[in-house]
């Protein structure tokens, strides 16, 4: 009788922990992922970034370093999307995107908000602060 109450109470205990339970215990924080169109859509209801980088880019890669040590820091309904510059053609004339090493902070309907050069994480969360919508 003693095992069976052990293991009642071990799956009381992992039941409790559903997806709900664990994203009310868990930091909100925004994420860092590689662009995707299903993704970038599915993310417009959030601030949506787009950080266009080449791997043969040092000033990149040192920002991507930048982004993935501080992924804790990215705030709340930031999305920031490492976009391929030398395969996403098509995003780079929409945007008007002629360097590596460019960030985009898009709208809802994928209108370009601000576009800048340079800069890292803290940048991201200046630029995103600064147009962040009224709460």
């Amino acid at each position: 009788m003693k095992k069976l109450t052990v293991n009642w109470l071990s799956a009381a205990t992992l039941l409790a922990l559903t997806p709900a339970a664990l994203a009310a215990e868990a930091p909100k924080v925004g994420v860092y992922e590689s662009y995707s169109q299903v993704a970038f859509d599915a993310a417009k209801d959030q601030q949506r970034v787009l950080f266009f980088a080449a791997s043969w880019c040092p000033n990149c890669r040192a920002a991507d370093a930048d982004i993935m040590a501080k992924l804790s820091q990215i705030p709340a309904k930031v999305v920031i999307f490492k976009t391929d510059y030398d395969k996403e053609l098509a995003l780079k004339k929409k945007y008007g995107i002629t360097a590596q090493h460019t960030f985009v902070l898009v709208d809802a309907d994928g209108k370009a908000l601000k576009k800048w050069a340079g800069g890292g994480l803290k940048q991201i969360i200046s630029k995103t602060e600064q147009t962040a919508p009224a709460q």
